[in-house]
């Protein structure tokens, strides 16, 4: 997937703010999107209600709150990650997305000046610097996949090198990386990929193939950055081939190099499954406490146990892996140890706030 082939077959307009039209970042992102010329609104208010899709780009500075827990619930263990909005909206079209429910009449927008957000990064992690500080733009939409044309990861990553506290990711279903190779001080900056089957190929729309983004991944790790992987969401339909992906991963990435593999199942809310038309929706699947469906839980813990068995088997050392939005009791089932009994997460979960007893989810 050639980013600047991309840009040209999928963006249709071109809007932006006065004071984000001048950034360095957009005037870069303008003369690759030479096609296409920019329309001035005071806010994405203005843009026309047909011009309010995917095939949009708003381009402003920075609003609301430059650094956010990330949005977890009160039924599941927190892994103390943070999120800023960098870009949102994706038009990659995987069929399982929750931004299909609430974001799929919105331009993909970009919050092209970074200033207040590496603020507050940089902000909180003095403020504790003994505590490790994750924190991600991939919340709202793809961390990389507008990223050549307005190279912002680029400022987080070398604005924040200086702090060894500060893990900061870029989460990516492309494999577009090669911009940032060249980054001069990398700190601990991880590129994120998400993975998957070649089974589920099908479901993730224009996301770059599993075997360009390992190679991605690899490229990353040899230009010295730390890398992670998402295997998130598991699907019940190919346990067996999870195994294989995990044997990939270890053959491109040195484990040392790995800062953390995360496991999520699939899990939809009430409104994203309107939007879902896709075999795997008639798995058996169970509401939880936070709202959300699952698989029931014996099906989600092993699934859960195949790819942490495979990992451990492939990986020469155990990287550190963590569970994304499940509960204590599943923990438990798979783990035997909750996080912040494991050292191998300690730094992951260091200021965690605990979760009360009794609290689950599924059956």
């Amino acid at each position: 997937m050639n980013s600047s082939t991309y840009y040209k077959a999928r963006l249709a307009r071109f809007y932006g703010t006065p004071d984000a039209l001048s950034l360095p970042a957009v005037e870069r992102a303008r003369r690759i999107l030479s096609h296409l010329e920019p329309v001035m609104v005071s806010s994405a208010d203005e843009i026309p209600p047909q011009h309010r899709n995917l095939r949009t780009l708003f381009v402003t500075s920075f609003r609301g709150a430059p650094l956010a827990p990330c949005p977890g619930t009160r039924v599941h263990r927190c892994c103390n990650y943070y999120t800023v909005d960098l870009y949102a909206g994706c038009p990659l079209g995987c069929t399982y997305c929750i931004m299909q429910s609430y974001l799929e009449s919105s331009p993909v927008t970009v919050y092209a000046d970074p200033s207040p957000a590496i603020a507050a990064i940089r902000a909180q992690a003095l403020a504790d610097p003994l505590i490790p500080l994750r924190v991600g733009t991939g919340e709202t939409g793809d961390s990389l996949l507008f990223d050549p044309l307005f190279d912002l990861t680029r400022r987080y990553i070398g604005e924040l090198a200086d702090l060894p506290n500060v893990y900061f990711e870029a989460k990516t279903k492309t494999a577009y990386v090669d911009h940032l190779l060249d980054v001069p001080q990398k700190g601990n900056a991880v590129i994120g990929f998400s993975v998957n089957v070649q089974q589920a190929a099908t479901e993730e729309g224009a996301s770059a193939p599993l075997r360009e983004r390992i190679a991605a991944a690899s490229r990353a790790a040899e230009a010295g950055f730390l890398v992670a992987f998402h295997f998130d969401p598991l699907f019940r339909m190919a346990e067996a081939d999870y195994r294989a992906v995990a044997a990939q991963l270890a053959a491109a990435v040195p484990a040392r190099q790995v800062a953390w593999v995360s496991l999520g199942s699939m899990r939809y809310t009430p409104g994203l499954r309107a939007h879902i038309d896709r075999p795997y929706i008639h798995d058996e699947f169970v509401g939880c406490a936070d709202g959300k469906y699952r698989y029931i839980q014996r099906e989600r813990v092993a699934l859960y146990r195949a790819v942490v068995d495979a990992l451990v088997e492939h990986f020469e050392s155990r990287p550190p892996i963590y569970l994304c939005m499940e509960s204590e009791a599943v923990w438990e089932r798979v783990f035997g140890a909750l996080p912040d009994e494991m050292p191998e997460l300690e730094a992951l979960f260091a200021g965690a706030p605990p979760r009360k007893e009794g609290q689950r989810c599924g059956r």
